[in-house]
């Protein structure tokens, strides 16, 4: 990563073609959705973590919580769509390179990563239309998906390489927020504001990503070395372990207060990300 700006168009018209156009919203609206569900996840756990109401939960009980605020149920039609769209850059971003990651070592376990977050954030989205049913709880734990598959022999086997890949998703997270990579991926023209905001908010964002994305991969490891399904955590568990650290909870309001910023890096992303 150079830190340069880059074109306007990454490699999207050549993986959709004539459907770039759409294709392109689809995946701008992903952006948003997927920034104001951190937001509330970040929000929800700053609270929390000072005493002042608030919940530790992940992405699948912040969507939950909303349920029954006003206009609720239209709002959730809306994410749904939106983390749909997510779901689906991050698949071409995987299979067709619209991100342009290359072949290399990095690049290859970058395109696996996004294609293990496509099938979380389609069945987030499943969940939430699940949801506005009634029929579930806003998406399914990362337990219960790990019991499924853990078999004794190869579902055993990919439970360890989803832990060793997001572990390695989450130091590359962590490199990200050091070396501010991902400025690579703006649109050009941005101002010299627009782009410190969204340094700032990116590289704080990358590093609570970084630190949850260790502990979750470090969690499928251990389903997968102790053949225990219950050893599996996603960002609710992770958040309430920050929870009892430190004097005060200080790691898990550092964390929230990233997440916020995670995610109010993804909605700016929704206008000023070349594609």
């Amino acid at each position: 990563m150079t830190g340069r700006e880059a074109p306007d168009s990454r490699g999207l018209q050549r993986v959709a073609g004539g459907a770039a156009p759409l294709v392109g919203r689809l995946a701008r609206f992903g952006f948003g959705a997927k920034g104001l569900v951190t937001i509330l996840v970040g929000a929800l756990a700053f609270r929390f973590a000072l005493g002042r109401g608030g919940r530790v939960t992940g992405m699948q009980g912040a969507i939950q919580s909303l349920l029954d605020e006003p206009f609720g149920q239209a709002f959730l039609i809306v994410l749904a769509a939106g983390l749909a769209g997510h779901a689906l850059w991050m698949f071409l971003a995987a299979l067709a390179d619209a991100d342009r990651k290359g072949r290399g070592w990095q690049g290859i376990v970058e395109r696996i990563a996004f294609f293990v977050t496509g099938i979380g954030y389609a069945l987030l989205a499943y969940g939430t239309l699940e949801l506005l049913s009634g029929q579930g709880g806003g998406g399914q734990d990362i337990d219960a998906i790990a019991a499924r598959v853990l078999t004794p022999h190869l579902g055993r086997g990919l439970v360890g390489l989803a832990g060793a890949i997001v572990m390695v998703a989450g130091v590359l997270q962590l490199r990200l927020a050091i070396r501010a990579g991902f400025r690579d991926s703006f649109r050009r023209g941005l101002t010299a504001l627009e782009r410190r905001i969204l340094v700032v908010s990116g590289r704080a964002g990358y590093a609570s990503l970084g630190v949850l994305s260790l502990m979750v991969g470090y969690s499928l490891l251990r389903v997968a070395i102790d053949y225990d399904p219950s050893e599996a955590r996603g960002w609710d568990e992770a958040l309430r372990l920050l929870s009892r650290l430190g004097e005060g909870g200080w790691p898990l309001v550092v964390v929230a207060v990233g997440l916020i910023l995670y995610g109010f890096f993804f909605v700016l992303l929704a206008r000023y990300r070349a594609l």
